[in-house]
Order: C-alpha cells, then sequence, then structure tokens
C-alpha cells in the first residue's frame, strides 16, 4: 500500500506534512537517515508509516516509558499491531511479546535502550525480521548531548545481525550532536532532513521580574485558553496551581510525584479543555498531542536552551498566533549556577551512594541480577541522608558509567499467571467458596492466563465475584503465597536496575573523561542560557545561532523587536504615562524601579524606561540605587 493511503486510512490526515513524506521515502529506499525536527512536527508519523509499508518489524528505540505505552495504546486503538518491552517488566511478559514479533504478529515494537545492555534481549532480538530501525531522542547517543544516556551507544550493535536501515530522530541538536549521532548509529551515508527552529507563529517573551505571580496573572488572565506554566519545583507546582484557582483560573499541578492515575486523570482534563492550565514540572508535556496550547510560562530557568525550546515549542503547534514568556530574576540565575556545581558530585560522594544503593536492596559484592526494583528517591535519600538533588545527580552519573539504569515512574498494570495445574487448583476451590469464585472468574474471563502472565483489573474482579475489593487483594495474594498463581500488583514507582556485577564500592571508578567534558558541557550550556537573557537580538535568531541553522531575519513579534519596534509611545500616551508616575510618587517617599514598571503592560517596559529616563533628566525625579523619589525642588507643572 502507498503510504499515503496508509497515512489516510490509519490517520485520516489527507496528506503528510513537509518533511515527512521525503523522510519516508528515504526510509523505502532502504538509505539510513537523520530527521530532526522541531516539537510538533510529528516525528512518529515518520516511522509508524513505513513500518506498515514493509514486511517484518519496525524496532523502535525510545528511552520514554510513558510516552512508549501511550503511542503502543494509540497504535492499537488504530488497529496496528504493537507493543512495548521495558525495565519494568516481568521476563515472562517480555518472552511472549519477543515471541509475537518472532513470528510476524507486531508491526511495532517499542524497546527501552536499557534492554539492549542484556545479553538475553539481544539474542531475541536477533530472531526477528527487522525491517526498519527507529531511534527515537537520537540526541541520547552524544556525550556532548543534553541527556546522555549510555545504553544508547549499545544501538549500533544491532546493525551486526541485520541490513535494516536506521531513521534518528531528535527535535534538539546542535551540529556537535548530529555529528555524534551519526557516528556511534553508524549510519551510512544518511539522508538529512531539518526542518526550522523558527516558529513564525509563536512570539519568545523574557522578562526579569521579582513580581512573578502578578505578572503570571497579567498573562493568563487575557488568553482564557489551554496554558502549561513550567515549575522547576514539585510543591510549587501545587501551590501555584491553587494560587491561580484562587485568581478565578481552571488549573491543577502536575508532577512525577503523583500516582499515574492522577497524572493520567489531569492529563485527560487538560487535553479535553475541562483544565484550563496545568502548572507542571518538565515530566509534562512529552507526547501530548495538543496543538491548541496558546501560553507556555517558565517561572524558572531551564538548564539549556534544548529544554527551554522544546518546552517553549509546545505552545502554538496548531499554527496560531501563540506566546513563550520567561519570567527571571537574580536568584534563578544564582540557583541555575548552584545546580552546575549540584549536578557533578565528587567521586567519593558517588561511591557512597552506590555503596547505599546496593545497601537498600541488599545485593552482595558480586551478585548479578537482571531483576529492576521500585525506587523512591525521597525515601532513599531520607533513610542515608543524602540531599535528594545530589544524590539523584549521582545515580545519573552511575548510570552514564553503566553501573545502573534509572527508568521514569510509570503505571504497570497487576499482571497475573496461573503457575498450577488444574487437580490443583481445584483443590484449593473446594476448601472455600471465595476462592472457588475468585479462580473461577480467573479461569472464565483471561484468555491464555496459564502459558502468560495477563493484564488484569481487581476492580472488574469485584463485581464478578461480589466481594470487596480489598477481599480480592487479600485473596490473590495468599494464592501467590501458596504458589498457585504469579501475582504482580500494579504500581507506578520509578525504577532502578543493577547493571553487570555489583561490586565493591571502594574500587569502583567513573569515566574522568567523560565528567569533565560533560562538566564543561554543562557549564557551556547554562552560559547560553544566561546569554539568552541578555541578548539584544531577535530571540528566534539567536537561538537558530546555538543550534547551528542560518539565523535569518528577525521574528519580528519577541520582546527584543517588539522594543524596536515600539520607539517610544504617542505625546498623549507619553504625557498621561508621565502624569501617572508623578501621582503615585506624590502619595508614597520613594517607589523602586520595578514597582514602578509594575503600574504599565509588561510589554511596554522599553517606553516606561525611555519615561522615567526622561523624567530623571528633567530633574522631575531622584533615583538613589534602586529607590526614585519626587525631587523636591523641581519645577511646577505649566
Amino acid at each position: 500500500m502507498d503510504p499515503l493511503e496508509i497515512l489516510q486510512k490509519y490517520w485520516s490526515y489527507p496528506d503528510f506534512r513537509s518533511p515527512q513524506r521525503e523522510i519516508i521515502d528515504s526510509i523505502l529506499s532502504g538509505k539510513d537517515t537523520v530527521a530532526l525536527l522541531a516539537t510538533g512536527a510529528g516525528k512518529s508519523i515518520c516511522f509508524q508509516v513505513p513500518a506498515l509499508c514493509l514486511p517484518g518489524v519496525c524496532l523502535v528505540i525510545s528511552p520514554l516509558i510513558a510516552l512508549m505505552q501511550d503511542q503502543v495504546a494509540r497504535l492499537k486503538e488504530l488497529g496496528i499491531q504493537a507493543a512495548a518491552i521495558h525495565s519494568g517488566m516481568h521476563w515472562k511478559e517480555m518472552d511472549a511479546i519477543l515471541s509475537r514479533a518472532r513470528y510476524g504478529d507486531l508491526k511495532l515494537l517499542y524497546l527501552s535502550p536499557e534492554r539492549l545492555e542484556t545479553k538475553d534481549s539481544l539474542d531475541a532480538i536477533q530472531s526477528i525480521p527487522i525491517s526498519l530501525i527507529a531511534v527515537d531522542e537520537a540526541h541520547c547517543i552524544s556525550q556532548w548531548g543534553h541527556d546522555f544516556r549510555p545504553a544508547y551507544l549499545k544501538i549500533a550493535t544491532i546493525r551486526e545481525f541485520t541490513k535494516a536501515p536506521i531513521l534518528a530522530l531528535t527535535a534538539t541538536a546542535t551540529q556537535k550532536t548530529r555529528e555524534e549521532i551519526s557516528l556511534h548509529l553508524k549510519l551510512i551515508n544518511p539522508a538529512v532532513f531539518e526542518t526550522s527552529f523558527r516558529r513564525a507563529n509563536l512570539s519568545l517573551l523574557i522578562y526579569e521580574e521579582e513580581q512573578k505571580m502578578e505578572a503570571l496573572l497579567h498573562f493568563l488572565k487575557p488568553i482564557q485558553e489551554s496554558a502549561i506554566v513550567y515549575s522547576r519545583n514539585r510543591r510549587q507546582t501545587i501551590d501555584l496551581a491553587q494560587f491561580l484557582v484562587q485568581s478565578g483560573i481552571s488549573a491543577r499541578g502536575y508532577h512525577a510525584g503523583l500516582s499515574a492515575t492522577d497524572r493520567n486523570q489531569i492529563q485527560k482534563d487538560w487535553i479535553a479543555n475541562r483544565t484550563q492550565v496545568v502548572v507542571a514540572t518538565n515530566a509534562f508535556g512529552m507526547g501530548i498531542d495538543k496543538p491548541d496550547v496558546r501560553l507556555v510560562v517558565h517561572l524558572d530557568l531551564p538548564q539549556g536552551l534544548e529544554e527551554y525550546f522544546q518546552e517553549a515549542g509546545r505552545a502554538g503547534r496548531d499554527q496560531k498566533k501563540s506566546y513563550a514568556v520567561l519570567l527571571y530574576n537574580q536568584q534563578d540565575i544564582n540557583r541555575l549556577q548552584q545546580q552546575w556545581i549540584d549536578q557533578f558530585p565528587d567521586e567519593d560522594y558517588i561511591r557512597e551512594v552506590y555503596r547505599c544503593l546496593a545497601l537498600h536492596y541488599e545485593i552482595p559484592e558480586g551478585a548479578i541480577t537482571n531483576e529492576s526494583f521500585d525506587f523512591d528517591i525521597l525515601e532513599f535519600s531520607k533513610r542515608f541522608k543524602f540531599k535528594p538533588l545530589i544524590c539523584l545527580n549521582a545515580l545519573k552519573i552511575l548510570e552514564q558509567n553503566e553501573r545502573i539504569a534509572l527508568t521514569e515512574g510509570i503505571l504497570s498494570p497487576s499482571r497475573l499467571q496461573i503457575i498450577a495445574d488444574i487437580e490443583t487448583l481445584n483443590s484449593y476451590r473446594n476448601r472455600d467458596p471465595k476462592l472457588d469464585l475468585l479462580i473461577q472468574a480467573l479461569l472464565r474471563n483471561y484468555e491464555g492466563i496459564f502459558s502468560v502472565a495477563v493484564q488484569i483489573q481487581e476492580q472488574s474482579l469485584v463485581s464478578i465475584c461480589q466481594l470487596d475489593l480489598e477481599k480480592i487483594i487479600q485473596l490473590l495474594k495468599y494464592l501467590h503465597s501458596e504458589q498457585l498463581i504469579d501475582y504482580h500488583p500494579a504500581g507506578n514507582k520509578p525504577q532502578v536496575l543493577f547493571i553487570n556485577t555489583r561490586i565493591r564500592s571502594t574500587v569502583l571508578t567513573i569515566n574522568k573523561v567523560l565528567y569533565q567534558q560533560q562538566k564543561e558541557r554543562m557549564k557551556i550550556r547554562i552560559q547560553w542560557m544566561l546569554d539568552l537573557l541578555n541578548t539584544n537580538k531577535c530571540r528566534q535568531v539567536f537561538i537558530s545561532m546555538y543550534f547551528g541553522q542560518e539565523s535569518g531575519s528577525d521574528c519580528g513579534m519577541c520582546d527584543n523587536c517588539l522594543a524596536k519596534k515600539l520607539g517610544k509611545p504617542d505625546k498623549q500616551l507619553y504625557l498621561k504615562w508621565k502624569q501617572l508616575i508623578l501621582d503615585e510618587l506624590n502619595t508614597k517617599p520613594s517607589m523602586t524601579y520595578r514597582e514602578i514598571l509594575h503600574l504599565f503592560p509588561i510589554n511596554k517596559k522599553s517606553w516606561v524606561e525611555s519615561i522615567v529616563q526622561d523624567m530623571i533628566l528633567e530633574q522631575d525625579l531622584i533615583r538613589q540605587h534602586e529607590l526614585i523619589r519626587l525631587n523636591p525642588n523641581r519645577n511646577p507643572p505649566a
């Protein structure tokens, strides 16, 4: 079937966006391909459509488990056979999925990169008829990238047993990162497709602001459409959402510490426009298809331009006029510089975190385990008296040095397999009427339950058995303890996996060259972020320069471009605002410069600066450090 026919049949889109069709044609011709597509450009279509054109299975490598699950669920709704394998799954379930792929029952198999670090997974993949290898978030392979994951370096090993082309996809990559993507994936003369980082409908506005709450309301109240407010602090997301609700704005707080059920509900309400604003950490927004976001606000400084532009780019995917606002102050700059220090703890600290992690899970020296463990960073940090953020940074360094693998919190449904024979089951059914009801319900409602762990819903068993939920779970745990079933209750915690042999912490070493490279790279990234705050250039031109693209003409709609356009207000407005400043200072001994700015629209800062400067030169006002007051000797108005 032709790619366009597939697009129209399954996705009901009339045509491809540029350069989706060109990317698909490149893949279908057997070429390795690199796609540098801006946020919202439709990356997934670029591998999902050719997966249906080609015989065999498209292998999709993605670091984002929640996104994998969302895409698999969406593909199944469209009638496309897809499945995902990640570190949080039971080995029996993984085997069943690999078997389906092996015998042609899947078109897309999503795989977390950590699975490539186990020999069993690599051996299993060799028997799968792979048609295409799609590498999502391909910048993760670069040691110079903003999100280096060493497991990505294993992807190239797949090339040893397949000639399938590779498609590398990313939304944010500098020239150095692009070079490393091609090098480490062993791409052969890849075709490169790139969309511009310029967004003609997106106004980037950056303001130094002490009173962030007032400024936030200033931007949110006129919009009255969907918005995201980003904060780096979990507690603050909840507090800010409450503040917005009290101010008459529909809002919810969202962070990775909430239960998966709560996160999913908040996301659904926002997508359906039942909630206007989500106040979130950067855990929110990845892979969410909502084109009508009209405003994105950053209340904290992102660590780099990659994160900033990816998050800002979630506004205006429908090509309508939208805004991305960044509010910062000196405290934010100080905090960002401190983060750079905290992000690179010393080697002794890293060793101690590794030792405590092994102690936490009672893993002895020399042990090898393929099991993932539920991991609560706050609980772990509290037990061993670590600062959570510095501890997390140490864990990331351990991951980059291939000692552990970390996964984000995901909703893992309850799974159950019957491992006893029918005769044993019947003996337990005869012992207790409630057990009889439960075992009957399992046998009648879950096909294949003897051969593989299947997803179950305890709430469904409640209505079938006419027992309360607590009793159902109690009976399931009892049958598990009696070794009649293998039962894994639902969970949603992040997980940690020990890679290779657990070694003595005193002999643990880290790659010092990589450590220093990343430290220097982070310093450079932070400096670019700070330079964005201070530049007088067009914001979009500046960002294009960072990503190595032709900068082109000014956008005409960022705060810097608007300030150049505005010049000075007309005479009538000039005199009106001048009088307003005088009236305010007549009622107060003095005002800060920032307090005067707050009397006027935030996007007219350059006008206010010009008026205040004129009033000082005309000796209407006196400025002493940060304070501005009336000149007692000023000439009275004519």
